[in-house]
């Protein structure tokens, strides 16, 4: 992951954790930050961040010869942004951002086929599949995994094919992990689904598409 792409969730899980409500406070809390990555004091930099964010913050890119740039980056960040998830619905958890004006969405929450960031594509691989739209779950899928698959390859595949139940038992697993923390690089996600399995997804242009779940 780029060095700014870390910064800039590092920073995001820092205000998440603390949830300070002025600027001043929320640099306080960073510079905090910066001086226990200069320390290398991992127990202090992991109790700064919410139990569920853990999983993002990649502490060894932290420690070592590191250290000493990312305490300065940290002691005077870029931004920090408060970020959460919103269930509009109990499987539709949707990204917002704290603005200078309140909370905004990240993300279209009246979009119901969305592919435009990581957990939108899995939630619209959810709906898709439980609504049998399959040409919505075709367009889900990787542009090498298309060519030769059709729309009725996937309806067989779902509904009496021989994996059918492993992929419907596989889209319940997904499902109650939609809100989990997602590990994002610029080209690639992936959230960790439990007993070493995992959902990841690939940036097709402005899009993302589903490598495996």
């Amino acid at each position: 992951m780029r060095p700014s792409a870390r910064l800039s969730l590092l920073a995001a899980l820092l205000a998440a954790a603390c949830a300070p409500r002025e600027p001043r406070a929320l640099a306080h809390a960073s510079d905090r930050l910066a001086r226990e990555v200069r320390r290398g004091d991992r127990q202090a930099v992991t109790g700064m961040v919410v139990p569920v964010a853990r999983p993002r913050v990649d502490l060894e890119r932290l420690e070592g010869e590191g250290a000493r740039s990312w305490a300065k980056a940290l002691s005077k960040p870029v931004e920090v942004r408060a970020e959460a998830t919103l269930f509009v619905a109990a499987d539709r958890p949707v990204e917002i951002v704290q603005g200078e004006r309140g909370w905004l969405f990240a993300e279209d929450p009246f979009d119901r086929w969305d592919q435009s960031t990581p957990r939108a594509t899995l939630r619209t691989l959810v709906r898709a599949s439980q609504e049998r739209r399959w040409d919505v779950l075709l367009g889900l899928a990787p542009r090498r995994y298309r060519v030769g698959l059709s729309v009725a390859d996937l309806e067989r595949a779902w509904t009496e094919g021989e994996h059918a139940e492993a992929l419907r038992n596989a889209r319940e697993r997904l499902r109650a992990h939609l809100a989990d923390p997602i590990r994002v690089d610029t080209h690639e996600a992936a959230l960790d689904l439990g007993e070493g399995r995992f959902a990841r997804l690939e940036r097709e242009g402005d899009r993302w598409v589903v490598v495996d779940f």
